[in-house]
């Protein structure tokens, strides 16, 4: 399980750090993502603002209630995968009508896991 550290600044404008309690690395990226809501249908495209194995965040123009259920597609250029993903947070954010959400994936997916581990193995580069 990865436990890295990232560092912060207080109020005081002092260096801190905070252990990061995610299993896996994440990288910051930007890509048009479609998601189907399950299982009642109905699609919204949004675009995502980090990518790991586990998971991705995306912002949203409306709060996504935790654990609800989508179909995501994302077109990682050479390859679109399709995965099943679960809300795992939903936060508004600071000054605007937008809301980050982080999606963690859901089900077996292997092939579509071993196409994201590649697409960020050649990311991290």
């Amino acid at each position: 399980m990865f436990m890295g550290y990232s560092s912060t600044y207080n109020s005081q404008g002092t260096k801190t750090f905070m252990q990061d309690r995610r299993k896996y690395p994440r990288v910051d990226i930007s890509f048009p993502v479609e998601c189907d809501i399950l299982p009642r249908g109905g699609y919204f495209y949004t675009v995502s603002k980090d990518l790991s194995l586990g998971g991705l965040k995306i912002i949203s123009n409306k709060f996504l209630p935790r654990n609800d259920a989508f179909k995501i597609t994302i077109n990682l250029i050479e390859k679109v995968v399709s995965l099943k993903a679960r809300v795992a947070w939903c936060n508004e954010t600071r000054a605007s009508d937008t809301y980050y959400a982080g999606l963690e994936f859901i089900g077996e997916n292997r092939a579509s896991q071993n196409e994201i581990l590649r697409f960020l193995n050649r990311v991290n580069m």
